[in-house]
């Protein structure tokens, strides 16, 4: 499943004693695993598998997500699809070696979690930003201390729900700069339910804690409560540059977003019709002054091979993140 991220990443540490990637993973029985390719001690890309937790939940919805911490421990993220009020954790208690997961932790909510996504950003490196949606069924963050030894974490601020939409589950994706924003991609809801579906774009700057158009411009006081979205021409006359897409005629979804050398955002998404029968695959990129469309391919139609089960699903499409014109 898509909505969560990063499922895999590739670490290299400053004075080269790391030199590994991490690729995670559920399976038909609910485990979850988390591959390791240790490129210094195994030149040739010999995989170790580790079983992160048996028994879980046999959901796509649940692959786990990683996170280098500062002193180069590895956590891993995981939680159930959204019938649980808590996220599970595991540090490596080896620097860059998840073959010495600690054991399971939990972070307990008020609401039902699923999709975590953990940031550490320059900024603020004392701090993890989680976001994942669950308050409302909608993206929430929170920030996180950093573990201890022992792998014990606490909120230090939230969680909170960033944004309410009239649509009952919007879907987000996200991608930090590194530094002291986190950028943040998403729809009016789920294209099945939704005709027309829009997509939006928003950063989460973490020195002030609010939420802002592509500009800049303030949107909210993520404390104070949630940014109110829409379909309607007002919405989009208010904050046009809050608006990536609205069409009227097709039910849009996202892949991935990220962004150039400028800093400039990149969003791969798809067009669906709205009988759910095409599905067109398009890059949006902010330029400096406009959101710009361009096509990229015809993705076909729905990849399940079930009649009329889960219409909106494309092949799927990614960005290079170091190259966001790649797709």
């Amino acid at each position: 499943c898509w909505f969560a991220d990063p499922r895999a990443i590739h670490y290299k540490s400053a004075d080269g004693s790391i030199d590994a990637s991490y690729i995670g993973s559920i399976d038909v029985h609910g485990a979850i695993k988390a591959s390791q390719i240790d490129f210094k001690a195994n030149p040739d890309g010999y995989q170790q598998d580790v079983l992160v937790r048996s028994r879980f939940q046999p959901d796509d919805h649940n692959n786990p997500t990683f996170l280098v911490l500062p002193d180069e421990r590895i956590m891993i993220f995981y939680a159930r699809h959204t019938d649980e009020p808590r996220f599970y954790y595991r540090v490596s208690t080896k620097k860059g070696d998840i073959t010495s997961l600690g054991e399971e932790h939990e972070i307990k909510v008020a609401n039902n979690t699923t999709y975590p996504s953990p940031f550490i950003l320059s900024d603020d490196p004392k701090h993890i930003y989680l976001c994942w949606r669950g308050l409302g069924w909608h993206p929430t963050i929170a920030q996180l201390s950093m573990p201890t030894k022992e792998g014990d974490v606490n909120f230090t601020w939230g969680p909170y729900q960033m944004v309410k939409s009239t649509g009952a589950r919007p879907y987000a994706k996200y991608q930090s700069n590194g530094k002291d924003k986190i950028l943040l991609a998403y729809t009016t809801g789920h294209p099945d339910n939704e005709m027309p579906n829009h997509l939006y774009f928003n950063y989460i700057n973490i020195n002030d804690l609010t939420l802002e158009d592509v500009t800049g411009n303030k949107l909210a006081d993520i404390a104070k409560g949630p940014h109110r979205v829409n379909k309607s021409k007002d919405y989009q006359e208010k904050y046009p540059l809050a608006v990536v897409d609205a069409p009227q005629d097709a039910r849009d979804w996202l892949w991935q977003t990220t962004s150039d050398s400028k800093g400039f955002p990149s969003i791969a998404m798809v067009r669906i019709n709205d009988d759910k029968t095409s599905h067109h695959y398009y890059l949006a990129r902010w330029n400096g002054k406009v959101w710009r469309k361009i096509f990229v391919a015809d993705g076909g139609g729905q990849f399940h091979q079930t009649p009329n089960l889960e219409k909106c699903y494309s092949g799927g499409m990614a960005l290079n993140p170091e190259k966001s014109n790649v797709v």
